[in-house]
């Protein structure tokens, strides 16, 4: 690891932004960018941390590489949530994408509650199957 979860500790959320930017133009990663020439989104671009530090890891990074890059640099996974900036404390929760399962990350109990992540599902469908299994058993029978 490169970085520790001190040095990540002590940088503001748009300084680390601006590191993980960095790291991964160093890296060889692109960002999309708009081609005019072909009309179209394209993987060539530099990646930037912007003005908005929430929207750099869930709206700049779609690479799943690119996460796992961060992650091994230590940039996350390290005791910081990057949906909010917020020190981990306990047990981190995990954002995962809906499109990528691989793309995914630690993120902070405040942020599982309330913008998504990893949550603990309710039982009650499974006890709803096990009442009905076997009327559909009897019900395959005849």
């Amino acid at each position: 690891m490169k970085y520790t979860t001190e040095e990540i500790g002590k940088m503001s959320w748009q300084q680390w932004n601006e590191v993980m930017a960095k790291e991964l133009n160093d890296g060889g990663f692109k960002a999309k960018e708009f081609n005019k020439e072909v009309g179209r989104w394209t993987k060539t671009g530099q990646y930037s941390a912007g003005n908005e530090p929430k929207l750099f890891v869930l709206g700049t990074i779609e690479d799943s590489c690119a996460i796992s890059y961060l992650k091994k640099l230590g940039l996350l996974n390290n005791g910081r949530c990057p949906m909010c900036g917020a020190s981990i404390y306990g047990n981190p929760g995990r954002f995962t994408s809906g499109y990528d399962p691989d793309y995914h990350f630690q993120i902070c109990q405040n942020c599982v509650n309330t913008r998504g992540g990893m949550r603990r599902h309710s039982s009650s469908g499974c006890i709803i199957a096990l009442l009905l299994f076997p009327w559909y058993l009897v019900k395959n029978l005849f």
